[in-house]
Order: C-alpha cells, then sequence, then structure tokens
C-alpha cells in the first residue's frame, strides 16, 4: 500500500477546523459583510483577540487610531484580509506539533508568505472568490510535508538523510524516493479529502510542475508556483532547496522580467513580516534548529 492509500485511513488525520470552514464559506458567498463575519469571529474569543492584536499592530496601524471592535478592524484593514488572518490563525493553532526535523515556525511562516504572494494574480472576473482560492492554495501549497513530518515520518527522515548524503536539495531527494508520492502528490489527495476547491488542489499539486497543469487552471496554478519560486530563491523559503531554473513556460506567460522579479522578491519581504506578526501571536511558536538540506 503507498503512501497515498494509507492517509485515507489514518484516523487522526488533521480536519479542517469548523471555524475555519464558516470563515471560507462567508468570505465567498455573495451575501457575506462585514457585520456577519465580525459575529462570526467574536464567537471564538481567542481569535478575537488575535485579529485585534494583529489590527493593532504598527504593520496595519497607528497608535493614534487604535482598533477596537473586529467589526472596525474589517472597515480599515478590508473584508478579505481580515477573513485570511482570522482563518489563518484558527489553521495554525490546530495543525501544530514539536518535531525532531521540521521547524514548524518556519513552515508557517514560508506558507502564509506564500498565501500572501499568490494574490499577485487574482482574477478580475471573480476576484473575492478568486483571491481566497489563492490565498488558500499558497497557504496549503507545502502542507504534504507536515503530513510527512506527523504520519509519514520515518520516510520524511529516508529523505532528509538521502539529501545530506547525496549532497542534493530535499526536492531532488523526494522525486528520487518517492517520484509518485512527493509532498505534492500528498497535499493535493488531503486537499480532496477536504473537499477543497478544484483550483486549490491542483495549484498544491502542480506547484512545483505547473507545467503538467490543467490549461483551465492555469492562473491560480502559476500563482503558486511563482509565489513557491521567488520565496524559495530568495532566502525566505522553505527548507526545500532552491528552484535552479525557474519554468520558461510561465515566466513567458506572464512576461516577467528581472526587474519584476525584484519587485515581486521586495513584497515577498512584506508579506514574510506579516507572516512573522501573525505567528508571533501563538505562544506554542519557538523557533527552533532545523536540519539542512
Amino acid at each position: 500500500m503507498n503512501l497515498i492509500q494509507r492517509l485515507s485511513e489514518i484516523q487522526e488525520l488533521p480536519t479542517l477546523p469548523e471555524i475555519a470552514l464558516r470563515i471560507r464559506a462567508l468570505i465567498v458567498s455573495e451575501e457575506g459583510n462585514a457585520t456577519m463575519l465580525a459575529r462570526l469571529i467574536e464567537h471564538d474569543p481567542s481569535l478575537s483577540a488575535k485579529v485585534l492584536k494583529v489590527a493593532n499592530s504598527a504593520f496595519y496601524c497607528t497608535p493614534s487610531r487604535k482598533i477596537s471592535s473586529v467589526k472596525l478592524a474589517i472597515t480599515r484593514i478590508g473584508f478579505n484580509q481580515i477573513g485570511h488572518i482570522a482563518m489563518a490563525v484558527s489553521l495554525i493553532r490546530q495543525f501544530s506539533r514539536k518535531s525532531d526535523i521540521l521547524d514548524y515556525h518556519q513552515f508557517w511562516k514560508h506558507s502564509l508568505s506564500a498565501a500572501f504572494l499568490t494574490n499577485l494574480l487574482p482574477d478580475n472576473n471573480n476576484p473575492t472568490k478568486q483571491n481566497h482560492s489563492l490565498f488558500l492554495s499558497g497557504l496549503f501549497h507545502d502542507i504534504g510535508i507536515l503530513i510527512f513530518d506527523q504520519f509519514f515520518h520515518e520516510q520524511f527522515e529516508q529523505i532528509i538523510n538521502y539529501a545530506l548524503e547525496k549532497e542534493i536539495s530535499y526536492l531532488e531527494a523526494e522525486k528520487e524516493l518517492f517520484p509518485n508520492e512527493t509532498h505534492a502528490a500528498i497535499g493535493s489527495a488531503l486537499m480532496e479529502m477536504w473537499k477543497i476547491d478544484l483550483s486549490v488542489v491542483n495549484s498544491v499539486r502542480y506547484h512545483h510542475a505547473p507545467e503538467k497543469a490543467p490549461v483551465n487552471l492555469q492562473e491560480a496554478i502559476w500563482a503558486t508556483y511563482l509565489s513557491e519560486y521567488i520565496l524559495c530563491n530568495s532566502g525566505l523559503g522553505s527548507f526545500e532547496g532552491m528552484i535552479q531554473n525557474g519554468n520558461k513556460d510561465v515566466m513567458g506567460a506572464l512576461n516577467l522580467t528581472s526587474d519584476m522579479i525584484c519587485s515581486y522578491l521586495k513584497l515577498a519581504e512584506y508579506e514574510v513580516e506579516r507572516s512573522e506578526l501573525i505567528l508571533a501571536l501563538d505562544s506554542n511558536y519557538s523557533p527552533t534548529q532545523l536540519r539542512a538540506v
């Protein structure tokens, strides 16, 4: 039985928290508004307090304009932004463990940064729904690594040790040892089990292989790939290693120039700062030494 087949039999496999599901449904709903989102967040006092703390940080607010309510935070910062922050906080606090290999602080910082970066390429025909799908695509693009660490730890150690022994990146080692069960394949299988939107499932599945993506879903997949490419090659990424050669089809289709990549890198640094702010709210996080590969 392969890893993906075993995935469906894991009883303690994490599920999306109820509050995250309700926030997600509200964001993509045409009837959703600031009052409804505020009430939903305020039903969870801990989440509400964390959202307000983010909203009142120097990143979003000045000392003279203190935000006193979740509804005011939504008005000042934006419906989607607050919804995404709330959803991210609720997800991260549920999907965290201590690990002897994976630095979860670094993992979620990379994932959050990618989530914000994927909004570089929104669909103007349906911006609210598409932006949310892009956010989830970035947030979950590496979730397969987390699943490897938590449920296939022996295989995860095997990949890490192989990478160290061969002096290659994690990505290269993973492809050599588990070509059909990479973190992208496992992550997309989990998204299917969660019944997440098809665009998110495929963005996770193809975020390292955009050339294999279905044509009708290329935009979301390219956005996820682009954020991963920028982060992994900037020192702001995960421990997967650098992406040596950018996909020429994607780069050409997006008309990316070196100047544009530099501007995206600056934006990435900005988003990493925002991600660090959100993670700092959780006392469970303390940076640990990650095994280099």
